[in-house]
């Protein structure tokens, strides 16, 4: 046997045992690979959390803007910048019940300049520069935080008194209240043909303003706080939507009470319940372009305020403010009442017509116009001459009747999809029934019975 034969066989005999002894062996098989999958049920960019079967959806935006404002005093600032980061995460189940969803939204800003009211939740009603203030600010706001489990919604979201909130606007300045979210606890029924109603309780602190007591003679504006929070406000609707648009009815009911006894007078007026109207209409125009739509909108509140002129420009503290010109809007006034005191509700109402057209499917174009009126009764009048000249800066009747009036205008160019960049201009006027001195004009202790204001914002948005 030649020798290149023998170690031939020598090997395949070799690998042969070598081979049947690894096949002795355990093998370790590697563990299957979980993908993350795709869901569709809820829309695009839903996705399975590994390992359950909810949907989860995770997006956010950015958003810079720059604002001119028409000053009227030298400290007022004439522009500012305001860049905003907002995060959302959306986790969704179907179960036998219905829809459970989560949703939580976070908003981050840095600023210069800050609300006359002093919170973030306010943003979109004054983006006025640094003013008195003369700071920029930085803040962190919970935008969104609530679960629905079939007609339930608990959690912090808009409140169901809403319709169109501003929805084509830049800055709001349009009358209803657009407030921003609030905490509620709320249940909607569904009752075929596109009918739904709802009743909710909702956080009445988020909608208090000022109650002013004339009684504070000397003690500056007289304005004083709200009592203990003791009830929340009650508010429901009426909604219909269909592919024509939608329309809708609501209504609120307002806790207003005052904090302690009204000053120097020794007397603690009775808590009195103010209550809101909205009524509301979109009509989708398709006719002329898709996507377009018009929207009407009345609003009508008694003793609650912010239901109807929250965002008003500049509306904070029960003032209202319009280039010089300063109106009162108090939620209640402390009348004396014969010596038993009384709080009489002050009374607002104001329209707003919206119209969204797309030019082109890239450009599009939002015109609105709005009209508010507020009304004091002939005793919270008679009450505002209490009042010095020192104390409160009047030379005239410190409750009297107002109203003003916004008209404005933006154009978007979207040149990618979720790209966003605009350009917004407003007119705001604002009057009133006679004169009043300000504190703030140019000269100082100027008598105002009326001033307009115009606001221009460019906007760069991209979401995603």
């Amino acid at each position: 046997m030649k020798l290149s034969s023998v170690l031939l066989s020598s090997a395949t005999l070799l690998a042969t045992g070598v081979a049947a002894q690894a096949a002795d062996l355990p093998s370790k098989k590697s563990a299957p690979v979980e993908y993350v999958r795709v869901c569709s049920t809820y829309g695009a960019g839903f996705f399975y959390i590994p390992g359950t079967d909810t949907c989860i959806r995770i997006g956010g935006r950015a958003r810079f803007e720059y604002q001119y404002n028409q000053p009227f005093e030298r400290s007022n600032d004439v522009t500012g910048t305001r860049s905003v980061g907002r995060i959302y995460l959306d986790a969704r189940n179907a179960t036998e019940y219905g829809l459970l969803r989560a949703y939580v939204r976070y908003e981050l800003h840095r600023r210069n300049g800050t609300l006359a009211s002093g919170t973030g939740s306010r943003i979109g009603q004054a983006f006025v520069g640094t003013g008195d203030y003369t700071v920029a600010q930085t803040g962190v706001y919970l935008d969104r935080a609530f679960v629905q489990f079939g007609g339930l919604t608990a959690g912090r979201t808009q409140s169901f008194f809403e319709f169109y909130a501003g929805d084509l606007e830049f800055n709001g300045v349009t009358a209803g209240s657009a407030l921003g979210p609030t905490n509620l606890l709320a249940y909607t029924a569904t009752f075929g043909g596109g009918f739904s109603g709802t009743i909710a309780i909702e956080d009445g602190v988020e909608r208090r303003q000022a109650i002013s007591d004339p009684n504070l003679i000397g003690g500056g504006t007289g304005y004083t706080g709200y009592g203990g929070n003791s009830a929340p406000d009650v508010v429901a609707n009426i909604r219909l939507d269909q592919a024509w648009g939608s329309a809708q009815f609501s209504g609120a009911l307002h806790q207003v009470r005052m904090a302690g006894l009204a000053a120097s007078a020794g007397y603690a007026p009775s808590t009195e319940y103010g209550f809101a109207l909205n009524a509301g209409v979109k009509i989708n125009l398709p006719m002329l372009a898709a996507g377009d739509a018009l929207y009407l909108q009345g609003t009508y509140s008694k003793g609650a305020s912010t239901y109807t002129t929250s965002n008003g420009f500049g509306f904070a503290k029960a003032t209202f403010g319009v280039g010089a010109f300063r109106g009162n809007g108090p939620d209640a006034v402390v009348v004396a009442n014969g010596g038993s005191g009384s709080l009489e509700l002050t009374t607002q109402w104001g329209l707003t017509a919206a119209l969204l057209h797309y030019w082109t499917p890239t450009v599009r174009q939002a015109v609105y116009g709005s009209y508010v009126k507020t009304d004091f009764s002939n005793a919270a009048s008679a009450a505002g001459a209490k009042y010095s000249t020192t104390a409160a800066n009047v030379t005239g009747n410190y409750f009297r009747d107002w109203n003003y009036w916004a008209v404005g205008s933006n154009v978007t160019w979207s040149p990618i999809k979720d790209l966003d960049i605009g350009l917004e201009v407003q007119y705001i006027k604002a009057s009133g029934s006679s004169s009043l001195s300000v504190l703030k004009s140019d000269p100082v202790g100027k008598l105002v019975s009326s001033d307009s204001q115009i606001v221009t914002r460019v906007r760069i948005q991209r979401d995603f």
